[in-house]
């Protein structure tokens, strides 16, 4: 038996992905990623420990018909050209996004078991059309059940990679330490992998106005200029592109101001770390504000649409959550579920006719 596993395009799909192989690789299981040489995947390939392959996948969503047609055509010779190298007794898992689009072809076309992760609360186009020929729908958010075939649902969480899983033994003094930081109180923002101007910008504001210490993860993009923001105000902030080293930064922060996507709320919750929700208003379906809803409804953070997040508000909201820190976080702590992929694999060996492990 060998597992397909395809998830891209961004950290969203990525990620979660990347668990599932880990926690493939450690219970014996062979596995494989397909990803897209445009996506995410590809610039962090040294992360994926099993045999790899990026295609020329292209997105569709936004793309007007003359863009489309092309993207299609290289899809579907993806798909092709993939379906030649599945092995017969193999099983495809899918995280959604256009870079998932070809192994789930791939798998239709060789008669192949096929499962779908969904990750957010309001699913993706590429897993809404694949979930058809799915045997099973793993969900994230109870609000993606609307979507879906009920007899096929089954709610698992989202995987989350074993380093992370790994750090909920960290003391939160131990990793303030780790990181230079003094014990106490932290704020940490983070706008998701690729940064989020809105939040850098506002986070600059609002470490400035309130003198917290903080994390603040800014995205690649707007290091520099962020980084030297803090600076001509002599506000000392830990700032930082990105981190391989999640499980520090959730450790050592007691609240957060956050966007919405899937993978930061799931990571977030494990570590009991309440939030202040700014979700990204052009997320597609507006599935970052169903994301971070479904939190609020659960007691576990607030919510406040960008349009309304105004300096005043936003401080407002963070020091409410931070005076009912500890009834927060016990709420959402309920959310994430630490085996999540140990479920998946469940299901996957016994609904894709192989013996369970």
């Amino acid at each position: 038996m060998k597992v397909y596993v395809s998830g891209g395009g961004t950290g969203g799909h990525f990620f979660p992905a990347l668990a599932l192989i880990e926690c493939l690789t450690h219970k014996g299981l062979t596995s494989s990623f397909v990803g897209s040489e445009r996506g995410i995947e590809n610039k962090l390939k040294d992360l994926i420990s099993v045999e790899s392959l990026f295609l020329t996948s292209k997105p569709l969503m936004g793309k007007s018909l003359k863009e489309k047609i092309p993207a299609l055509i290289k899809n579907l010779q993806s798909s092709l050209k993939l379906a030649k190298r599945l092995s017969k007794d193999g099983v495809g898992v899918i995280f959604g996004g256009y870079a998932s689009l070809p192994l789930g072809v791939s798998c239709i076309l060789r008669g192949l078991p096929l499962f779908v992760h969904e990750q957010n609360s309001v699913p993706s186009q590429t897993n809404r059309l694949l979930s058809k020929f799915a045997k099973r729908i793993f969900i994230t958010f109870e609000y993606s059940r609307r979507f879906f075939p009920r007899d096929k649902v089954l709610k698992t969480g989202l995987p989350v990679r074993r380093r992370l899983l790994e750090g909920l033994s960290l003391q939160s003094q131990e990793a303030r330490k780790e990181l230079g930081l003094e014990n106490r109180e932290t704020l940490l923002v983070i706008g998701g992998s690729q940064g989020a101007s809105f939040l850098n910008r506002l986070a600059v504001e609002v470490f400035s106005k309130t003198g917290w210490q903080g994390i603040h993860i800014t995205g690649e993009r707007e290091y520099q200029e962020i980084s030297e923001a803090y600076r001509e105000r002599n506000i000392k902030v830990l700032t930082l592109p990105f981190s391989h080293s999640m499980e520090l930064v959730y450790r050592a922060s007691t609240i957060a101001l956050s966007r919405a996507g899937a993978s930061t709320i799931t990571e977030l919750s494990l570590y009991g770390v309440p939030a202040l929700f700014v979700p990204f208003p052009y997320a597609v379906h507006d599935h970052q504000y169903y994301n971070a809803k479904e939190i609020e409804e659960l007691g576990g953070g607030l919510v406040l649409r960008e349009k309304d997040a105004s300096l005043e508000r936003v401080i407002s909201a963070l020091e409410k959550i931070l005076h009912e820190r500890e009834s927060l976080s016990e709420n959402f702590k309920g959310f994430a579920n630490p085996v999540a992929c140990e479920l998946m694999i469940e299901y996957i060996l016994k609904e894709g006719g192989f013996n369970a492990v």
